[in-house]
């Protein structure tokens, strides 16, 4: 008798086990798409300067974030004071009088990459990005949406 009740608590434990290392395995997110056009060095957007209000979808957390073109680099301040993300070249397209941009910014230190992909009508901007934190033993994606002015955002 203490043989199958030995038997059955193995059973249970590799059972729990196997239900536990399954919730820990992660469904990769549908990708972030970058839509297809004329991508070429940035410079439309050098010299602006957009304060944005932001929000992360997967926790409804709102952030203020001020985004810097310059010399065909982008700069998120945000970014920039979390982990020293530094300068990031940009791409952009223009279609009508949109100009639309991307980037993929990556924090020097640790396994952080944004990948951002925005229009800019006029003094305008919006935006969406795709944090990714990768790890040997996990992957953490937050994705963002965001939009802005060229003059400080009300309430921010």
């Amino acid at each position: 008798m203490t043989q199958i009740l030995h038997a059955a608590a193995i059973a249970v434990f590799t059972l729990g086990a196997g239900a536990a290392t399954v919730k820990l395995v992660q469904e990769e997110p549908a990708p972030f798409v970058i839509p297809a056009g004329n991508w070429a060095p940035g410079a439309e957007l050098d010299g602006r300067v957009f304060h944005t209000r932001d929000r992360i979808i997967e926790t409804d957390e709102v952030l203020d974030d001020i985004l810097h073109f310059r010399d065909g680099r982008f700069q998120s301040a945000m970014c920039q004071e979390y982990c020293d993300f530094g300068w990031s070249e940009y791409r952009t397209w223009v279609e009508g009088d949109v100009v639309h941009f991307t980037t993929t910014t990556r924090c020097p230190d640790a396994p952080h990459s944004v990948v951002w992909y925005g229009r800019v009508t006029g003094d305008e901007i919006e935006f969406d990005a795709r944090w990714t934190t990768r790890r040997w033993y996990w992957t953490r994606h937050l994705n963002a949406e965001g939009a802005g002015s060229g003059a400080p955002v009300a309430g921010g």
